[in-house]
C-alpha cells in the first residue's frame, strides 16, 4: 500500500469544504480516529476494499498506543498553546511547530496502517 497516495488522499479529502469541521466535531464528540477514518475511505474509494469488523479492530488496536501516547498529547499541547497566555509571536511560532509535529505524527499513523495492511495482504492464506 502506497503511504504517500493514502496521505495525499487524506489531505485532499480533509481540505474539502466542511469536511474538516465535521471530522473534528466527530473526533471531539464521538472519539473518531480521523486518520483511521480517512484510511478506510481511501481503501474503499481507491482500491474497492473494505475492512471486516475484525480487521478494523486490529487496525484500531495497532494504532491506539501511537494515537494515545503521541498524536493526542501533541494535539492537546497545540490546543493549549492557542488559548493559554497572551498572544505573542513566540507562542504562535511554538504552536505552529507543534502543529507540524502533530501532522507528522498523524502521517506516521497512516504509514503504520499501510504497512500493516501490506503485511496482511502478503501473508500466506490458511489452507
Amino acid at each position: 500500500m502506497n503511504e504517500t497516495a493514502a496521505w495525499n488522499y487524506a489531505l485532499n479529502l480533509y481540505g474539502r469544504p466542511g469536511v474538516a469541521t465535521e471530522l473534528l466535531r466527530r473526533q471531539d464528540e464521538e472519539g473518531l480516529d480521523i486518520v483511521l477514518h480517512l484510511f478506510t475511505g481511501w481503501l474503499c474509494e481507491e482500491h474497492g476494499m473494505t475492512l471486516s469488523e475484525t480487521r478494523l479492530r486490529e487496525a484500531q488496536t495497532l494504532v491506539r498506543p501511537w494515537r494515545e501516547q503521541v498524536v493526542q498529547p501533541l494535539r492537546a499541547a497545540r490546543r493549549a498553546a492557542k488559548v493559554l497566555g497572551p498572544t505573542l509571536p513566540l507562542r504562535d511560532a511554538l504552536r505552529q511547530s507543534i502543529q507540524g509535529a502533530e501532522l507528522d505524527a498523524e502521517r506516521v499513523q497512516m504509514n503504520l496502517l499501510c504497512t500493516w495492511l501490506e503485511g496482511i495482504r502478503e501473508a500466506p492464506s490458511s489452507p
